[in-house]
């Protein structure tokens, strides 16, 4: 059964790990639920669980699909956001609807980092329950852009080596070839791969490594 749903869940996709949407708490439920009758029940047959599993995976695939490619099923799932305060209104008619009070909503607010409604312009509350605050102009931080800088794109470091052993796929991804990964390894006094816990390394040649002991 472990087996059965975590390919289960694995086939629904990543949302269904993260934050999930109502129809996807049901499925994830009614999976637990069922996954639970033939290992708490005596001589229980595995087979009935596990094509009720799987039907569930399908039906949840099919509306997940739906509500992508339908907007009108995608707001009968999910529902919209709402907005509890927009530039200095509080929408007390939709907190009511979502049984939201007030102190949750300047709970919210200091949780974004503000310490008042008048640095924020926005309080919504997700589809899938998150809360969102979008800063005002005055109080959101400063951007490169808004002093007239042009960083350089950031670069993603990729896992090298991970506990002596050599990720090929990540080496190749970045553009290196195993000679160039022994040459860095030397430079930092390493003379294997097997010395090394972890190593990263980016598309500029920027390496982090951290040795085995």
């Amino acid at each position: 059964m472990y087996g059965v749903v975590s390919l289960s869940v694995r086939i629904m996709g990543k949302r269904q790990i993260g934050e999930l949407e109502p129809s996807e708490l049901v499925v994830t439920i009614m999976i637990s639920e069922v996954a639970s009758l033939p290992i708490d029940g005596e001589n229980q047959n595995i087979i009935p669980a596990v094509i009720a599993i799987l039907t569930l995976v399908v039906i949840e695939v099919f509306v997940s699909y739906l509500a992508y490619k339908s907007r009108r099923m995608r707001q009968f799932l999910y529902g919209t956001p709402s907005v509890f305060y927009e530039k200095g209104k509080i929408n007390k008619k939709e907190m009511d609807k979502q049984r939201f009070n007030l102190n949750d909503l300047m709970e919210t607010v200091r949780n974004a980092g503000a310490s008042s409604l008048d640095e924020v312009d926005f309080v919504i509350m997700e589809t899938n329950g998150n809360m969102s605050v979008i800063m005002n102009e005055l109080s959101r931080p400063l951007s490169p852009e808004d002093v007239g800088l042009k960083p350089e794109p950031p670069e993603i470091s990729y896992v090298i080596i991970d506990n002596g052993k050599i990720n090929f796929g990540n080496l190749k991804k970045i553009g290196f070839n195993r000679e160039w990964l022994d040459k860095a390894i030397m430079e930092e006094g390493y003379r294997s791969p097997d010395e090394i816990l972890l190593m990263t390394a980016d598309r500029s040649g920027k390496i982090f490594l951290q040795k085995c002991k």
